[in-house]
């Protein structure tokens, strides 16, 4: 699997198919990239834009479980 597959699964257990929109803007915005061209040394900066991305909207239990996740891929 790539580092986007990764990602995405990570994020649509608790996202669903919201998920793939929500990948892309954060890598766009925040790390001026396409997921596609994820590398290890974006997940620590990936997983603070996703957490700082869910955490008012779906809470910060989750939002932690998603940046943990993302960590875990390193």
């Amino acid at each position: 699997m790539t580092l986007e597959q990764d990602c995405l699964a990570i994020l649509a257990k608790q996202m669903g198919p919201a998920a793939r929109v929500f990948l892309s803007r954060q890598c766009q915005r925040h790390l001026n990239k396409e997921p596609a061209d994820l590398q290890k040394s974006d997940l620590e900066e990936l997983a603070k834009w996703c957490y700082t991305g869910t955490q008012l909207t779906i809470g910060a239990t989750i939002a932690e479980n998603i940046r943990k996740g993302i960590l875990e891929l390193k």
